[in-house]
C-alpha cells in the first residue's frame, strides 16, 4: 500500500465536513407542501363550481309503451283498418248520477206494475173458478179487491159473492120441472072455456104432459124445449131471449128460472170484465220499457 492510498482512506479531521449541508432539507418541504396547498385549492375550486354552476334537468326515464288504443282519449273511436267491415258504435255509459237514478226508478216502477198485474191475473183467474160453482165466494173476492180495490166490476159482485149464484149445470137440471109447471100454465082455459078444457086443465096439475122433442114453431111446449136445449148447452143468453115468446101465464110460471140465469149472465159478465182487465195490465206492464 502507499502513501497516496493511505491518504485516501484517512477521515477528516475537520468537524465542519460532518454537518448536513444547509438549505437543502428546508427547500425540499416548502416545496411539498406548496404542492399540497395547491392540490388542496384546486379540490376546493372545483367543488365551489360545481355548485354555483345550474344543474341540467334529469334525462327523462323510459317507459314502457302503451298498448295500441290505451292512450287515446276515451271520447275518440278507434282508427278504423283498410278493409275492415264498419263496426257498431258502442253505447256510451252514462256518467250522469241523476240519469241513473231516473232509470232505476223507471225500472223498479216498472216491476211493480208487473207483480201487481201478475197479482191481478191469479186473483181474477182464483175468482172465476170459484164463482163457477153455486157457492159463496168471498174469499176470492176479498184476494181481488185487495189487489184492484177501485174495481167497479169488483164491487158489483159483492152481494153475488155473499149467497152465491146457481151455476150453469144446476140451472140447467132444474129447467124441466119449472118448463112443466109452465107448460101446464100455458095450457089453462080462458074464461069461456067448457067444462071439457077445465077438466082436462086440472088433470094437467096431477100429471104434467110436455111434448120437449118438439122445437119447431111457436106453441108453448116447442118454445120451452128450444130454451131447455139452449141452457143445457150453457146458452142462458139465448134460453133467456127464446122464453120471452111464452104466452102470460107460461112467461110468468118462468119468471124465477128466468132470474136466476139472468144473475149467472151478469156474474159472468163481471169475471169476464175482471179477466180482460187483468190480462191487458199484465202485458203492458211486461212490454213497458224504462
Amino acid at each position: 500500500m502507499t502513501a497516496q492510498d493511505t491518504d485516501d482512506i484517512t477521515p477528516p479531521r475537520d468537524p465542519a465536513a460532518f454537518a448536513r449541508p444547509r438549505g437543502r432539507g428546508i427547500g425540499i418541504v416548502a416545496i411539498i407542501a406548496l404542492c399540497v396547498i395547491c392540490v388542496a385549492l384546486g379540490f376546493a375550486g372545483s367543488q365551489i363550481a360545481d355548485w354555483l354552476a345550474p344543474k341540467p334537468a334529469p334525462a327523462p326515464q323510459p317507459t314502457a309503451a302503451a298498448p295500441p288504443g290505451l292512450d287515446r282519449p276515451a271520447s275518440l273511436p278507434a282508427p278504423v283498418l283498410a278493409g275492415a267491415p264498419p263496426t257498431e258504435p258502442t253505447a256510451t255509459v252514462p256518467t250522469d248520477y241523476a240519469d241513473l237514478e231516473l232509470r232505476l226508478a223507471n225500472i223498479e216502477a216498472s216491476q211493480q206494475r208487473t207483480l201487481v198485474a201478475a197479482g191481478a191475473a191469479l186473483a181474477a183467474a182464483g175468482l172465476a173458478e170459484a164463482a163457477q160453482t153455486s157457492r159463496p165466494f168471498e174469499a176470492e173476492l176479498a184476494a181481488l179487491e185487495r189487489i184492484l180495490p177501485l174495481s167497479p166490476d169488483a164491487r158489483a159482485l159483492r152481494p153475488m159473492a155473499e149467497t152465491g149464484v146457481p151455476s150453469r149445470a144446476a140451472l140447467a137440471a132444474e129447467y124441466a120441472d119449472i118448463a112443466a109447471r109452465a107448460s101446464t100454465a100455458a095450457r089453462e082455459p080462458g074464461e069461456g072455456a067448457g067444462v071439457v078444457d077445465r077438466i082436462l086443465f086440472a088433470l094437467s096439475g096431477i100429471v104434467s104432459i110436455r111434448r120437449v122433442g118438439e122445437t119447431t114453431g111457436s106453441s108453448p111446449d116447442a118454445v120451452l124445449a128450444r130454451a131447455e136445449r139452449q141452457a143445457a148447452e150453457g146458452d142462458l143468453v139465448g134460453a133467456s131471449s127464446t122464453l120471452r115468446a111464452l104466452p102470460p101465464g107460461a112467461a110468468t110460471a118462468m119468471t124465477a128460472w128466468k132470474a136466476r140465469a139472468q144473475q149467472r149472465i151478469t156474474l159472468d159478465q163481471h169475471l169476464a170484465n175482471i179477466r180482460a182487465q187483468a190480462l191487458s195490465d199484465l202485458a203492458s206492464a211486461g212490454g213497458a220499457r224504462p
